[in-house]
């Protein structure tokens, strides 16, 4: 049994809440999975609160397609306690975790 007999065929963009850039595609689960196939791909499964629903991350966009797109690393925030905050690469301002190092 194979994972995309349970997914839509069409594949969605991930934006990033600040910037509004891509940062990740996934695909959403249309049917119920078995067990196995779940944990077989469990890595690539994330529950949406907002949709309620199973998504199947296609791709993570890297800190190294930022650098192509965007730029360099021109700031990385920390919060008080050393937690990462963001990254900026050129001008862009990432604030998902997909980023953080």
């Amino acid at each position: 049994m194979q994972i995309e007999n349970y997914l839509s065929g069409e594949v969605y963009e991930m934006k990033d809440p600040h910037s509004g850039k891509p940062i990740a595609y996934f695909k959403t689960q249309v049917a119920r999975m078995p067990e196995e196939v779940f944990n077989k791909n469990r890595h690539n499964m994330v529950y949406s609160n907002a949709n309620s629903t199973w998504l199947y991350l296609v791709k993570k966009v890297t800190r190294e397609e930022c650098i192509e797109l965007y730029g360099p690393i021109t700031n990385e925030e920390y919060g008080i306690r050393g937690g990462w905050k963001s990254v900026t690469f050129g001008k862009t301002k990432f604030v998902s975790d997909y980023l953080r190092p």
